[in-house]
């Protein structure tokens, strides 16, 4: 259960990463590895309790960045809401975290 009093809205940049990340894992693993992984990055960011509890990222200075496992969540605090922007892994060019 999460003490979080945040609303958080994922883009559709961010659901789609989240599916691909999801379509990869379960080919190359199996599809309960892909779903548990799946299911740990969608959740992760319920852990956000406060805004600053991440550093700002590298390449996106608008995002803050959350490392689960080997990716990187992106995400925005806007209006007491988090915007999750992107995830990727964070063995990818960084590159595409500005698309």
């Amino acid at each position: 259960m999460s003490n979080n009093k945040f609303e958080i809205f994922w883009t559709l940049n961010a659901k789609e990463d989240l599916k691909e990340i999801y379509v990869s894992l379960k080919k190359s693993t199996s599809k309960e590895t892909a779903l548990k992984i799946r299911d740990e990055l969608f959740n992760s960011t319920e852990d956000i309790v406060f805004v600053e509890q991440f550093q700002f990222d590298e390449y996106r200075f608008d995002c803050r960045r959350m490392i689960i496992r080997n990716y990187k969540i992106l995400y925005q605090f806007k209006e007491n809401s988090i915007f999750v922007i992107r995830i990727f892994n964070s063995f990818q060019n960084p590159m595409k975290s500005l698309k």
